[in-house]
């Protein structure tokens, strides 16, 4: 089905006792959130990554890796990006659109 679009910001998600004890392992928390109102839900995953902010958002943004990275996900394909001119009051400096098979 198709999904609403993703609105940026803190998903408001507190870590529990599991959940600190799996990152403090070195292994990734993954859980999902069901958003009210709907049948869908997102993914949400928590890692401490010991490598400099340039390192990861170039693998995180590295969508068409995501089936090689990521358990479950067979195809993951950007079908648009549309470039932004950054500014103070909105930073964007592009949109991504994916299309995920998981």
């Amino acid at each position: 089905g198709r999904q609403q679009p993703f609105a940026p910001g803190d998903p408001s998600v507190s870590l529990d006792k599991k959940a600190l004890s799996i990152l403090a392992s070195g292994r990734p928390f993954q859980t999902t959130i069901h958003i009210p109102g709907s049948t869908s839900g997102r993914g949400l995953v928590v890692q401490e990554v010991h490598a400099p902010p340039d390192v990861v958002w170039d693998r995180i943004l590295d969508f068409n890796s995501y089936a090689d990275m990521v358990p479950r996900t067979f195809e993951c394909k950007n079908y648009d990006v549309q470039k932004h001119k950054a500014t103070k009051l909105d930073p964007l400096e592009q949109t991504i659109y994916t299309k995920f098979k998981v």
